[in-house]
């Protein structure tokens, strides 16, 4: 069946579908994978506060986010690719002047390798999905 994939892609993002399935029109039909079917997966975006942060060496091993509900700061999960060496260390010399004895969240979580910080910076990430618990699911910085 031949269609417009870009309404359907459309549509399938206001419904919170992952992604569609679709084959190039001229190739035949094969059920294993072939580069003629393609996987393209809606991709959500947003703006986290960063409420903590896992430490490595020189930088951030990974960021713990947050966001407000109404006034309150829940937990969204955390996000731990999609910088370089020069961006995490960056990261972490802007989150260490920010650094809290204890967490900001509305609702104390329990992490034991978190450094917290005061939720002054925000996060721009890109994910798949929230997952039913309140999570973000296969998360990536972006900046």
């Amino acid at each position: 069946m031949k269609g417009d994939g870009q309404a359907l892609f459309v549509a399938a993002s206001k419904l919170n579908y992952e992604g569609i399935i679709s084959k190039r029109a001229d190739a035949p039909y094969r059920s294993e994978r072939a580069e003629a079917w393609q996987k393209i997966k809606v991709v959500q975006k947003g703006k986290f506060p960063v409420v903590g942060f896992i430490k490595d060496p020189s930088g951030v091993a990974a960021l713990y986010l947050g966001k407000k509900e109404g006034k309150d700061l829940v937990y969204l999960g955390k996000v731990g690719t999609g910088w370089n060496r020069t961006t995490s260390a960056q990261i972490r010399k802007a989150l260490d002047t920010v650094v809290s004895p204890k967490q900001k969240l509305t609702k104390t979580i329990r992490k034991p390798k978190a450094t917290w910080v005061e939720p002054k910076f925000y996060a721009d990430i890109e994910f798949r999905d929230i997952t039913s618990e309140g999570l973000l699911r296969a998360s990536s910085f972006k900046g």
